[in-house]
């Protein structure tokens, strides 16, 4: 983790060399549309200054496994033909295409779940997948978290088509989603035009750019809320030096001195078993 300077009600790092992607996932986060997650939890991811590790819950791997049947549910029912990721880069497209499927983006990326084509295999929509036990979300519209992560992957492969598709989830799926079936009661389509719902779309890109600029460019970042991210900050001052210590203070001395020890220490006892990993390997 690098150093990180405190400053009022938010801090100041070393602008990252290669930053990650401002993906549809985050898009909407920083327009601040969505209610669970806040523009300084993105800025941390993106410039890797935090990032809880991603660890697959009941709610991600029931995703997962129903995302394939709700294409199948598409195709069948509305006779549409669909490009999957793994039709298009491969069984392991993840490792592929770095989890960005617009690498001639500097900004903007992401992953979009499936597109639709025509019978001469030019792209009619792009189709976002979701899976939820929250039906009362999707009574009166989309969520515009997920519509705008959608509009985004529409925008910049050049369709104004979205296809919303979501599955709405009974506590018993989630121990057993690879029986879930997808069915009209279970399951619905919501369809829109770019251009329709967001007529100001371009000026929502702009934005996007500029909180880029202001933020992951200098490495200051968007303001911090002591509520919404506790547990981001609970990390970062654990894991960080106070701000009042320096680099010629004798408690950061100290610190680098116990750190340069530990590693001679661990080196040698890795020298006394380096013929043992070495077998290990072989044998594997």
């Amino acid at each position: 983790m690098q150093k990180i300077k405190w400053v009022d009600k938010h801090i100041e790092i070393t602008p990252p060399k290669r930053p990650k992607k401002l993906t549809a996932t985050r898009f909407g986060t920083v327009l601040g549309c969505n209610p669970w997650a806040t523009d300084f939890e993105v800025w941390c991811a993106i410039t890797r200054t935090y990032q809880e590790p991603f660890t697959d819950t009941i709610y991600t791997i029931a995703g997962k496994t129903i995302e394939p049947k709700q294409a199948e549910y598409m195709e069948k029912s509305y006779g549409m033909t669909l490009v999957s990721p793994t039709s298009r880069y491969g069984e392991n497209y993840f490792k592929e295409t770095r989890g960005d499927f617009f690498p001639n983006e500097k900004v903007l990326g992401g992953m979009w779940d499936y597109l639709a084509i025509d019978e001469t295999a030019d792209l009619e929509a792009v189709l976002e997948m979701k899976t939820t036990k929250r039906a009362e979300d999707w009574v009166d519209d989309i969520p515009e978290y997920y519509a705008l992560q959608a509009a985004l992957y529409a925008y910049l492969l050049g369709t104004d088509n979205v296809i919303m598709v979501a599955s709405f989830l009974q506590p018993e799926d989630y121990d057993h989603p690879e029986k879930f079936k997808p069915a009209a009661d279970n399951t619905i389509t919501r369809e829109f035009r770019v251009s329709e719902r967001y007529p100001d779309f371009e000026q929502k890109i702009v934005k996007a750019n500029e909180w880029w600029a202001k933020y992951v460019l200098t490495g200051i970042s968007p303001d911090y809320d002591e509520k919404k991210d506790a547990d981001i900050l609970k990390e970062l001052r654990t894991y960080t030096l106070p701000p009042e210590v320096t680099e010629d203070d004798d408690l950061f001395k100290s610190l680098i001195n116990e750190a340069e020890s530990l590693k001679a220490d661990v080196a040698e006892v890795k020298a006394t078993i380096a013929d043992k990993e070495k077998r290990l390997k072989k044998i594997t």
